[in-house]
């Protein structure tokens, strides 16, 4: 190899080797089946059970004094909060049979940077290194959103977490209602140097010979599909139940007195009805056990 020029070798290769090149961003991500409003993040503790990390609740808290403008904003750490909504339910119609392949693409540093899904590659590059990726979706889930145990789960840890609704320092917080588990097999190439040699495997890149001696390294990413809780600009609230319904809780609690008031639609042609005043409704405040939701 050393009596060639890397010019000459450049020449061969594109006469026996199929010239490839690097897509653009908005290519890319439609190549690898990547959505861009999708949190990608690197988790190998739940590969033995991805489905545990739908209706985990993650937060995103500030660096420096600052929020990021969206959840996959670089340089901001993303953590799980110590509560997950619970009780949720899968839809089975959500998974996938068997894994689909993606699609096969060249990554160089620039693009890297560009693509949410890829950043993490953006730090294993070297000078005039590259990337040949193999990108296949491993599992598909959904939480069921229109089952009642989710708004009931959405309401239990909405109550139980003020805490982090209410602290200034975070700035996200977002559960998981579903993901994809994409598996990466990777390989680094080198931009081919006569004089130094090269690999035993080579790609031709814009009629550039690229060559490795690298095994291929499987990485394991989850996206996340998200249900904003609380961001910069927005709190989740609990609807506020309206009187006749918090009057509903006093007849259950305190029945003898509870009685004086009939809220059924029964004699309402013959008998006038009102809702109690203030002053009644001080009476039922005072009552042991009786909280309004």
């Amino acid at each position: 190899m050393g009596n060639h020029s890397t010019k000459e070798l450049n020449e061969q290769a594109n006469n026996y080797l199929a010239s490839e090149s690097v897509y653009s961003a908005i290519d890319a991500q439609k190549k690898l089946g990547v959505q861009s409003y999708l949190a990608y993040i690197e988790a190998d503790s739940f590969i033995g059970n991805p489905y545990s990390l739908l209706g985990r609740v993650i937060m995103i808290r500030k660096q420096e004094g600052k929020c990021p403008s969206s959840i996959n904003d670089k340089g901001f750490i993303s953590e799980f909060a110590p509560l997950p909504i619970t009780g949720i339910e899968i839809d089975e119609n959500s998974k996938i049979e068997q894994p689909i392949k993606r699609g096969s693409i060249v990554v160089d540093k620039s693009l890297s940077l560009q693509v949410g899904f890829l950043n993490y590659l953006s730090v294993e590059f070297t000078k005039d290194s590259s990337f040949s990726l193999m990108v296949f979706d491993q599992l598909t889930g959904l939480v069921d959103v229109q089952s009642p145990s989710w708004q009931t789960g959405v309401s239990d840890w909405l109550s139980q977490n003020t805490f982090l609704l209410q602290d200034p320092d975070v700035c996200y917080l977002y559960a998981v209602i579903g993901l994809v588990q994409k598996n990466v097999i990777r390989k680094k190439y080198i931009k081919l140097d006569a004089k130094a040699g090269g690999g035993a495997y080579g790609v031709n890149l814009n009629g550039e010979i690229h060559t490795s001696n690298e095994d291929y390294f499987l990485d394991v990413r989850f996206g996340l599909t998200p249900v904003i809780l609380k961001s910069p600009s927005f709190n989740f609230q609990l609807p506020k139940k309206d009187l006749s319904a918090k009057m509903g809780v006093v007849k259950e609690v305190k029945k003898p007195l509870i009685n004086m008031i009939d809220f059924t639609m029964k004699h309402r042609n013959s008998v006038k009805y009102s809702l109690p005043n203030e002053d009644e409704l001080s009476v039922f405040s005072a009552i042991d056990k009786f909280k309004p939701n």
